[in-house]
């Protein structure tokens, strides 16, 4: 994968990598803190959508490490034809 980190990442590239790590860790929690609150004022459907944007955020977070993890990787792979195939000029 093009976003993975190298072996011998430069340690500008690593640190700015961690600190997306962070900020997206912090996101997570933000909304975490946030679906609770939905909950406690009843508003549960809106919870659901808030744990739900939660969860994107920490897929994304997994990228960002370049850690292998299958509810990332595996869908990355599945649809990588059609990405491609959306970036290509059409030939006709």
């Amino acid at each position: 994968m093009l976003s993975s980190p190298p072996p011998n990442e430069a340690p500008e590239a690593a640190a700015l990598r961690g600190r997306i790590f962070t900020d997206l860790d912090r996101l997570a929690f933000a909304l975490e803190m946030e679906a609770a609150q939905q909950l406690d004022a009843g508003e549960e459907e809106r919870a659901r959508c808030t744990h739900e944007l939660r969860l994107g955020v920490r897929l994304a977070q997994r990228l960002v490490a370049g850690v292998y993890a299958d509810e990332v990787d595996n869908r990355l792979g599945r649809w990588a034809g059609e990405y491609e195939a959306r970036l290509s000029p059409s030939v006709g």
